[in-house]
């Protein structure tokens, strides 16, 4: 995910770190870059603008209210998955929530609130999206009121893949685990990589043959035991046909989770070597009490609880709920300026912040 005017990626990354250390040049340079994009997308009549301009004036000030609405929105529409992925909360039963399925009427609810400021929904989270069986009709219910960009994330194991091009989607983006299903169960327990693999593969067609703009993407979550493969994902890829094939850099969450799965090529490790080989799992970019993300997004829970961002998936920082709240009102409510003004005072202290991929090497070169 991506916040407009907010890509630096200069000196390896290092000219972001030093300008995030300097909280006033931090904001000012990448304020400046943001106004000039929130200009260009008003006068595109881009959805959201008007918001965009707004957020980055807060975000300049530094302000724990926001002028503008969120742009980005991240939509849980179930946290049920059909594989048991070690390190995810939900494929280790370590969520610590009720499995749900958000029904239509919710999702049409919330949708017909945020629509007049979205920009770009994100249409899952802790969750296999596609094991909800409204899915299709979520996403072409989204489409019809104009959101501009929805956007999905798949293990691709229960797709539809005629119903995947035709609902409106603009962007699904397959994750992979392996080229061989011996190494893709290693970590994508329960799912077999030659259903995915033909999932993908008639995704492209039917995509074509409906004459469909969805963008089809592919990911390939790098690990100890894939890397080797990594080179024959991206050449199956190409000869696939897809829009655009990425590797993933891999998270995880304890020191143990490290040694299993953390490849031995660093550059595609998130986390602090030096900390590491001392048995902690540190990010290699501290958080430096800045985040463009709390101005311009949100992400909503299947059971409606908002929360500041995708890093909280066990809603350990909830803002307010959706469905019985507006949510203009959680936006500029007392949770959200409260936790905005500690981020800005200490946001190493925030559990949520503290692994934050938002800081990856191989993102910011």
């Amino acid at each position: 995910m991506t916040v407009p005017g907010f890509q630096l990626r200069l000196f390896g990354g290092r000219l972001k770190q030093y300008l995030k250390q300097r909280r006033f040049m931090f904001r000012s340079v990448y304020g400046l870059r943001a106004l000039r994009e929130g200009a260009r997308g008003l006068a595109a009549k881009k959805r959201g603008s008007k918001d965009h301009l707004g957020a980055t004036l807060s975000f300049i000030q530094g302000s724990d209210t926001i002028r503008g609405r969120p742009m980005n929105v991240t939509i849980e529409p179930t946290n049920a998955c059909n594989l048991g992925c070690p390190v995810c909360e939900t494929g280790a039963k370590t969520l610590g929530r009720t499995t749900e399925h958000m029904s239509l009427n919710d999702f049409k609810s919330i949708m017909d609130q945020i629509a007049p400021h979205t920009n770009t929904l994100m249409f899952y989270f802790m969750g296999e999206p596609f094991l909800n069986k409204n899915a299709y009709d979520m996403i072409a219910y989204a489409k019809s009121i104009e959101i501009p960009f929805i956007t999905t994330c798949t293990n691709g194991d229960l797709v539809n893949p005629e119903k995947l091009a035709q609902c409106g989607l603009d962007e699904v983006n397959f994750q992979i685990g392996g080229m061989t299903q011996e190494t893709h169960q290693v970590y994508r327990i329960n799912s077999q990589i030659t259903r995915v693999l033909e999932n993908l593969k008639a995704t492209i067609r039917f995509r074509n043959q409906f004459g469909s703009r969805l963008r089809i993407a592919s990911g390939f979550i790098l690990m100890k035991h894939n890397e080797h493969e990594a080179e024959a994902f991206n050449a199956a890829m190409a000869e696939l046909g897809v829009d655009q094939a990425n590797i993933i850099d891999p998270c995880v969450r304890t020191y143990e989770q490290g040694l299993q799965y953390l490849p031995t090529n660093q550059a595609h490790w998130q986390y602090d070597p030096e900390a590491f080989k001392a048995g902690k799992v540190r990010p290699r970019f501290l958080p430096p009490n800045e985040c463009p993300w709390i101005y311009y997004s949100v992400s909503i829970h299947v059971s409606g609880n908002v929360v500041p961002c995708c890093r909280d998936p066990l809603g350990e920082y909830v803002m307010g709920n959706i469905l019985t709240q507006s949510l203009q009102d959680i936006w500029n409510g007392p949770q959200f300026r409260s936790f905005r003004q500690r981020l800005h005072h200490d946001q190493g202290q925030i559990n949520i912040c503290r692994l934050c991929s938002s800081y990856a090497p191989s993102e910011i070169k």
